[in-house]
């Protein structure tokens, strides 16, 4: 069979297969253009309009929070038509002004020790580079605290050093240190203090880390001096 009639062939086949399936071929079709469509409409029309009004909407609760009126923040104001941080967050969740405003609501509520409800909020908020993400797991970290879940805090302040990688990880080791030997597991209590002394021995936190590295030695039987 030379190509000519090859080609021939498949265009019977072609031809018989669409004729028989072009119904279902039509449908796949106007769906994969329809999806097309609306992931073009998504990125370059809707995303940006809701990026805009929730710009719009969190502008003025800068001023409120600066000026520590959380319950503003948390709860906007009707007599001045104010829309609060929290309802912006959960409108517009989906945008990065929708984060901003989720990451100021759980600061309000932190401020008013509210940290379960701080902690939702913080679950809403995203972050793109170290130091903030660091930061918002050590708030993650203080509410579980607070709220008395020590070794989920402890946890919680490891990650943040570990993720942060910067001059901020001693002090967020630390505290994962004193939550874990608070809560008697002196191994990984250790294993933190051990970290701030062999990396960041210079550090504010690690002057005198040593102190606390032969503190869990000698908890855990392994201090000779």
């Amino acid at each position: 069979m030379d190509n000519q009639d090859a080609l021939s062939q498949f265009k019977e086949k072609f031809s018989s297969f669409y004729q028989t399936n072009k119904k279902s071929i039509a449908i796949v079709s106007a769906v994969v253009i329809a999806g097309v469509a609306g992931g073009y409409y998504w990125a370059n029309e809707y995303i940006p309009a809701q990026e805009s009004k929730a710009a719009k909407a969190l502008a003025p609760m800068h001023y409120y929070f600066k000026n520590d009126s959380m319950e503003i923040v948390i709860n906007g104001d009707k007599t001045l038509k104010l829309k609060s941080a929290k309802s912006v967050a959960d409108e517009y969740a989906s945008t990065s002004k929708g984060k901003e405003a989720a990451l100021m609501v759980s600061i309000a509520y932190m401020r008013t020790k509210k940290y379960e409800e701080a902690l939702d909020y913080l679950d809403k908020t995203e972050a793109n580079d170290k130091i903030l993400a660091g930061s918002i797991l050590n708030m993650k970290a203080v509410c579980y605290s607070n709220l008395g879940e020590t070794e989920k805090a402890a946890s919680y302040f490891a990650k943040a050093g570990d993720i942060a990688e910067n001059e901020f990880s001693a002090e967020y080791y630390k505290r994962a240190g004193i939550h874990y030997e608070t809560a008697e597991n002196y191994e990984k209590a250790l294993k933190y203090y051990q970290i701030i002394a062999d990396k960041y021995p210079t550090s504010g936190v690690g002057t005198d880390i040593n102190k606390y590295v032969y503190k869990m030695k000698a908890k855990l039987g392994d201090y000779n001096p």
